[in-house]
């Protein structure tokens, strides 16, 4: 290996994927000229026509743009699940101070009982 210069080894890869859209060569340079003269000569071969590139599929969608929809649902879900773990947390705070009134209640009527007895 040179300065600067790299031998490609992987001929094979490059045939399995040398007709994939991807790596199609399109053409962006001006038309061809022979001794000044366009090697189109027929109206219907206008390098007009021939420059316009072919329509392209609709892109796929970015990481970006797919990790902020992920994001979105997943915070929504992230806000649904700590507003419920806040009401499990009411209840059970309302559901203790019951037990302790009811607790504080029986003492006092036993200490009552105690104290007539």
């Amino acid at each position: 290996m040179g300065q600067g210069k790299k031998s490609f080894l992987h001929h094979e890869c490059w045939e399995v994927v040398k007709d994939c859209s991807r790596f199609k060569i399109i053409p962006t340079g001006p038309a061809v000229v022979l001794n000044e003269t366009p090697l189109h000569d027929s109206p219907l071969d206008s390098p007009m026509e021939m420059e316009s590139p072919l329509p392209h599929p609709p892109r796929p969608i970015g990481r970006k743009t797919a990790k902020a929809k992920r994001g979105s649902t997943s915070n929504n879900e992230c806000v649904q699940f700590l507003e419920q773990i806040a009401k499990n947390t009411a209840l059970r705070i309302e559901r203790d101070l019951k037990r302790e009134e009811a607790d504080m209640s029986r003492q006092e009527a036993f200490a009552i009982q105690q104290q007539h007895a």
